[in-house]
Protein backbone atom coordinates (compact mmCIF):
# COMPACT_ATOMS: atom_id res chain seq x y z
CA UNK A 1 0.00 0.00 0.00
CA UNK A 2 0.92 3.69 -0.95
CA UNK A 3 -0.28 6.73 0.19
CA UNK A 4 0.36 10.02 -0.69
CA UNK A 5 -0.24 13.53 0.45
CA UNK A 6 0.34 16.24 -1.75
CA UNK A 7 0.66 19.53 0.26
CA UNK A 8 0.77 23.20 0.16
CA UNK A 9 4.68 24.57 0.83
CA UNK A 10 3.64 27.28 2.73
CA UNK A 11 2.55 25.25 5.68
CA UNK A 12 3.71 26.47 9.45
CA UNK A 13 6.36 24.53 10.83
CA UNK A 14 4.33 23.24 13.26
CA UNK A 15 2.41 21.59 10.63
CA UNK A 16 5.09 20.76 8.92
CA UNK A 17 5.99 18.58 12.71
CA UNK A 18 2.43 16.91 12.79
CA UNK A 19 2.84 15.57 8.92
CA UNK A 20 6.64 13.85 9.95
CA UNK A 21 4.86 12.39 12.79
CA UNK A 22 2.06 11.38 11.20
CA UNK A 23 4.60 10.01 8.73
CA UNK A 24 6.48 8.31 10.90
CA UNK A 25 3.44 6.21 12.35
CA UNK A 26 2.23 4.75 9.19
CA UNK A 27 5.91 3.98 8.02
CA UNK A 28 5.80 2.04 11.45
CA UNK A 29 3.09 -0.04 10.31
CA UNK A 30 4.49 -0.75 7.06
CA UNK A 31 2.88 1.29 4.67
CA UNK A 32 4.85 3.85 2.74
CA UNK A 33 4.17 7.54 2.50
CA UNK A 34 5.29 9.87 0.18
CA UNK A 35 4.77 13.44 0.95
CA UNK A 36 4.95 15.74 -2.16
CA UNK A 37 4.93 19.58 -1.83
CA UNK A 38 2.70 21.61 -4.29
CA UNK A 39 3.50 25.09 -4.91
CA UNK A 40 0.48 27.20 -5.46
CA UNK A 41 1.33 29.22 -8.25
CA UNK A 42 -1.61 31.42 -8.34
CA UNK A 43 -4.63 32.32 -6.32
CA UNK A 44 -8.12 31.59 -7.27
CA UNK A 45 -9.49 34.90 -5.66
CA UNK A 46 -6.75 36.55 -8.07
CA UNK A 47 -8.20 35.29 -11.36
CA UNK A 48 -11.94 35.76 -10.65
CA UNK A 49 -14.09 38.15 -12.69
CA UNK A 50 -17.03 39.63 -11.36
CA UNK A 51 -18.46 39.96 -14.48
CA UNK A 52 -18.25 36.31 -15.73
CA UNK A 53 -19.65 35.31 -12.43
CA UNK A 54 -22.50 38.29 -11.94
CA UNK A 55 -26.11 37.71 -11.81
CA UNK A 56 -28.40 40.19 -13.96
CA UNK A 57 -31.26 41.10 -11.07
CA UNK A 58 -33.25 43.56 -13.68
CA UNK A 59 -33.03 45.82 -10.74
CA UNK A 60 -30.60 48.98 -11.88
CA UNK A 61 -30.94 50.35 -7.89
CA UNK A 62 -30.08 47.04 -6.23
CA UNK A 63 -27.07 48.93 -4.67
CA UNK A 64 -28.45 51.50 -3.11
CA UNK A 65 -31.63 50.07 -1.99
CA UNK A 66 -30.30 46.25 -1.02
CA UNK A 67 -31.68 46.38 1.95
CA UNK A 68 -35.52 46.72 0.61
CA UNK A 69 -34.57 43.56 -1.53
CA UNK A 70 -33.16 41.56 1.19
CA UNK A 71 -35.00 42.40 3.65
CA UNK A 72 -38.16 44.22 3.00
CA UNK A 73 -37.03 47.80 4.80
CA UNK A 74 -38.75 50.67 3.06
CA UNK A 75 -36.75 51.89 -0.11
CA UNK A 76 -34.48 55.26 0.62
Amino acid sequence: MQLTITLPDILPDEMSKVIKKVKALFTQEGIAVEIKPETLSDDSWDNLTIDEIAVDTGRVDFAENHDQYLYGIAKR
